[in-house]
């Protein structure tokens, strides 16, 4: 019986660390193509004529259809690219965070079955033992900086639209949404993943308050 309970939890480990690998190779191309698309949509703060000229080219070789020198048009799609890269990218990481989780609960079962080792505990106990400090810088990055950086570039751009816009138009309309959007699941993504870090901030600066006053 504890051999057969074994070799199903060996077995769903196993499925369930494919599942977790396949999510962050998911999340590494979302990552990159992202980086692309912020990259771009950055520039076109400051070169909107070449912006817009190597988006039509792009569009134009992949699909055939011309779209344009319209910048309106370019920086709406670049808003939606953005909005769609953004949301399941930060899906993914979450669901990846949830699947450590998991993860590190599969291990400790099946570790019990071999106490006093650190065998089935490379997600969870060996990993965290050594966390290196160039992977804290890493998770500083991925989890801190770039969602700013994107904050920051959404906020520069939608200032600039705001200031450039004459009248209100259908595009802009849908720019500010997405502008919108994509700066609140950002803020809302820092703080699923540093919720912990931000409630001891909080509590600690409460209690500071509440001292000083009285």
């Amino acid at each position: 019986m504890e051999e057969a309970k074994f070799n199903n939890l060996c077995s769903h480990y196993k499925d369930t660390f494919d599942i977790h690998r396949a999510s962050i190779k998911q999340r590494d191309t979302l990552f990159y193509g992202l980086l692309v698309i912020l990259a771009i949509f950055t520039l076109q703060l400051s070169s909107t004529e070449m912006v817009v000229g190597v988006v039509n080219d792009y569009v134009n070789k992949a699909t055939g259809i011309k779209i344009g020198k319209s910048a309106d048009f370019v920086s709406t799609l670049l808003w939606l690219l953005l909005l769609g890269f953004t949301t399941r990218y930060y899906q993914v990481v979450l669901e990846i965070e949830r699947q450590y989780g998991y993860l590190h609960i599969l291990e400790k079962k099946l570790n019990s079955y071999y106490p006093e080792t650190k065998v089935f505990t490379r997600e969870g106990k060996s990993y965290l033992s050594k966390y290196p400090l160039f992977s804290n810088w890493v998770w500083f990055l991925y989890t801190i900086f770039f969602p700013s950086l994107i904050i920051f570039s959404v906020i520069m751009r939608g200032n600039s639209e705001i200031r450039e816009m004459q009248s209100i138009e259908v595009n802009q309309i849908i720019d500010f949404v997405c502008y919108l959007v994509i700066a609140t699941s950002s803020i809302l993504y820092i703080y699923r993943l540093h919720e912990s870090s931000i409630q001891n901030i909080t509590n600690r600066c409460t209690g500071l308050i509440t001292r000083w006053r009285s």
